[in-house]
Order: structure tokens, then sequence, then C-alpha cells
């Protein structure tokens, strides 16, 4: 694989199209500003066809990218050279190659075609993947893949081993129509989906007759609010049903397999994707619940990892199982990570701390619900009355806060509104913070901030109003001299 080669002609036209994509808000606002009155000249032209100029460039510009793209493996390295106006070059070797991950998109799967991150250790610019093969045939991706791995095993590999990734392996865990449908149900999909119809709607803000549209409203209102009430909640169905298509779009056909000491994890319907994490590159073990699915039983599993680009969330933090009965993951993970350790005896924090975390989920209130108050008595007294679902979620944080130290691997539980459950081997702690406030020292309280790898930054846990001889004994645990 030395001879020079081109990416697939489809990715001058995934370029092309991700480009318009950027541009399709001015597009349209030009067209809105130039649609107002009738052209008398060729100067009222001028806004129409400059975007035509641009989706002229724009398309160009994706061709001439295409013919300058190659790539070769040379001498232990992958060699891109690439550039619009200065071409560039970029060696990568083999050694720094943590994964290739695949994924095939709708302009993909006719054409048997993949796209092809490449995810290395150290990346040189961590906001984004260390290159991107965007359209290769997925043969040459495997082949690809395959002589990668080989070079960096130092043996030749059969052929019996050279199929794809995502058909190799024993399946750990996959998740079932039921759960794809407990995770949308569970999820805040609607908001996400209702945000997205009016993102849609307000970009059409000079074509639409407001006033007439009010004054019909306004005549429909008069009608009858059951029946407006009806709409709406119809309105309500329709986007949580269409959350729950998207998440079956999204998660179908979820998988997680181990296959050369590598987490690979493969999903969804219309772009599917192939995610490859190698095992000594996970960083800790987070168990996210939050409170609907802590009621049911269920959870998410996530996964830190060394790799990744600071943009590709992805990549970063990876949803090993995106839902799962509790009481299934100390097995499940026994099957990928032999060294961890589920566990459920956390050491609580003490009674004292009780109150702080209470004062600090409601005094945010005191002074605005004062003000309040005052400017509208007595009604406005009635804003006193949240006080009561924020003291409820101080509660229940200081209930969550735990931690226990297992040998080699440190547990901590705390909750924001969702409940964490962190678990680190002291060899992936990239810090430990122990932080003492005034009016923690009076106490003899304080808090405690873990830091593992989590990309090209990092995933911080913390708790606070620990037992002062708690953290001094989790700080001497961590410590190299066992000393404070």
């Amino acid at each position: 694989m030395s001879e020079h080669k081109r990416l697939h002609p489809i990715s001058a036209v995934a370029s092309f199209v991700k480009q318009l994509k950027e541009l399709i808000i001015p597009f349209v606002l030009i067209f809105v500003l130039n649609n107002n009155g009738e052209k008398s000249g060729f100067w009222d032209y001028i806004p129409i066809l400059s975007i035509v100029a641009v989706l002229v460039f724009v398309l160009v510009a994706g061709i001439v990218k295409w013919l300058r793209f190659t790539y070769r493996l040379e001498d232990r390295e992958l060699r891109i050279e690439y550039g619009l106006f200065v071409k560039k070059k970029r060696y990568i070797p083999f050694d720094r190659i943590q994964s290739l991950n695949f994924s095939e998109g709708i302009l993909h799967r006719p054409f048997g075609l993949v796209k092809v991150k490449v995810e290395t250790a150290g990346s040189s610019n961590p906001r984004e993947s260390e290159a991107e093969l965007t359209a290769i045939v997925k043969e040459e991706a495997l082949e690809l893949e395959k002589i990668i791995y080989s070079e960096k095993k130092g043996r030749e590999i059969p052929e019996t081993e050279t199929q794809d990734t995502a058909e190799k392996g024993k399946i750990l865990f996959n998740m079932s129509p039921k759960d794809i449908w407990v995770l949308a149900t569970t999820s805040g999909g609607i908001g996400v989906i209702l945000s997205g119809v009016f993102v849609f709607f307000s970009q059409f803000n000079e074509l639409i007759p407001y006033e007439a549209v009010y004054e019909e409203v306004a005549v429909f209102i008069k009608s009858g609010i059951f029946i407006v009430s009806i709409l709406s909640f119809v309105l309500l169905i329709v986007a949580w049903l269409l959350s729950i298509a998207w998440t079956f779009i999204i998660y179908g056909e979820f998988k997680v397999k181990i296959v050369d000491e590598n987490i690979v994890i493969t999903r969804g319907l219309l772009e599917k994707k192939q995610v490859t994490v190698p095992l000594n590159r996970v960083q800790g073990i987070r168990v996210v619940e939050n409170p609907i699915r802590q009621l049911l039983g269920y959870c998410t599993v996530q996964i830190e990892n060394a790799g990744g680009s600071v943009l590709d969330k992805e990549s970063t933090t990876i949803k090993l199982f995106p839902l799962v009965k509790k009481k299934r993951i100390a097995d499940l993970l026994d099957g990928i990570f032999h060294d961890y350790r589920i566990v459920s005896d956390f050491k609580r924090l003490p009674k004292r701390s009780l109150k702080r975390y209470v004062f600090r989920r409601t005094i945010w209130i005191l002074i605005p619900g004062t003000i309040v108050t005052i400017l509208y008595f007595p009604l406005g007294a009635l804003s006193f009355l949240s006080v009561i679902p924020l003291s409820v979620l101080g509660y229940y944080q200081y209930r969550a806060g735990g931690w226990k130290v297992d040998g080699t691997q440190l547990s901590l539980q705390y909750r924001g509104f969702l409940k964490n459950t962190m678990y680190m081997k002291k060899n992936r702690i990239q810090s430990l913070d122990t932080k003492e406030s005034w009016f923690q020292s009076r106490k003899n309280l304080g808090s405690l901030v873990t830091t593992v790898k989590s990309g090209g930054t990092g995933y911080s846990s913390a708790i606070h109003d620990l037992e002062r001889d708690d953290i001094k004994t989790v700080a001497s645990w961590f410590s190299y001299n066992q000393s404070i």
C-alpha cells in the first residue's frame, strides 16, 4: 500500500454538502432580504449571483481538495498529503495510532464506502482527530487496519483474522428494542426536538405573516381553550414520538465486543458507526443515573478515554452501555475489565454535612426571593416555595456522597442532578486535590477532587464536605510515599 491512493470522488460531494450546511442560514437571509420587491436592474440580482458564485467556488474547492488529497503507508507510517492552495504533509507513525474508527453515512452506504477517523495518543491538535479519510472503499479500510495492526504486533495476520472488525469477537452486550424504547422515553429528547423546531422556524421570520397568524390564533383561542390544550398536547406527543424515532435511528443495532484487546462499539441504522477503544486507554468507568432511570433500576455506563478529540465528545466520554439494568453491571464489566470491582458499601458523609448541602442549594433563592416578596407582597412570598425542591435536591446530593478505597481502586459517588459513581485505578488518576474552606475547617470537613485524562483535557469528580480524616486517608493512599 505504498503507492499514493486517493479518496473516493464522493468525498468531494460530501465536502460540498458539509460547506452548504454551514452556509444555509446566510443564504436564506440573503434570499429573503432580496425578495422584498420587483427587480428592475442588474444590481438587484447581485445577491442571488453572489450565492451562485459562492456555491460554484465551494464545489470547485471540494473537487480540488479531493484531487490534492492522497494517502499511503510507508516506513511504518501513514502519510497524508493534502491542501487547497498550500500542499501539506502529515506523517503518523503506526505506534502512535490508537484506533481507526469507521462510520458509514447515507452517502457512503450505496457505494460500499466508510469514513475513517485516525485516533492517536498525544494528538498534535487535541481539538480534532489526527487524520480523517472521508470516503474510502470498505475493503481498503480493512486492509489499512490489517497492515497497521500487524506492524504494531510485529507479525503477519492470517487470512482468518482479516475480516471486518465489527464481525469478529463475541457480543458482550447489545440493546434490544425494549432497551432503546426505555432509553428514549427516559431521556430529554423531546426538548431537543422542540428546540430544533423553534430554531427552524426562527430562520423564516420575514416569510411568516405573524400579524395574520396572530389574528387567526386569537379567534381560534376564543373558540375554546380546550381545543388549544388538545392541540398543544398533540404537538408534545408528536415531538415525543420523533425523539423516540431518532433514538432508534442512533442506537439501533447497538453492540459491544472485545476484539484483540480493544473494545469495539457499533451502532446506527442510517449512519452505521464503529468506535474502537483500546483497553489500555480507558482511564475510568462512570455509572450515571437520572432520577427516572434510578427509580426503574436502569443506568448508563460510560468510560473515559485518553484518546479522541476535544470537539468530538463521542471519542472522549464513550457510552459503553447507553442503558442497562443496574444489577447487570458487575457481570458485564467483569467480562471486559477484570481488574475493576463494582462496590456498593461506600463510606458516607457525616451528618453535619447535611446542613451545608441544603444551604448551598437554597442560598441562591434567598436574595431574589426577598426582593420579589417586597415588590409584590403578598403574592411575591410564593417565590420562597422554590426552596422546597432545592432543599430536596440538596438532601439527595448529601445522601449520594461517598467514597471507598479498595486496593488500587478509588470509587467515588456524588450527585449534581444526575447521580454519578466513578471507578478509577490509582495509576490512571492524573491528579488528586484536597480543598478546605474556612467554613469547612470549623467543622473538620473538606473537599476532594480527582481528575483522570479524558480526550485532550480531563474529567474531574468532586465530593464536598467529607470528614477531614477521610480526606487524609484517600490522600495517603494516593501518595507515593504513603504519607501526608
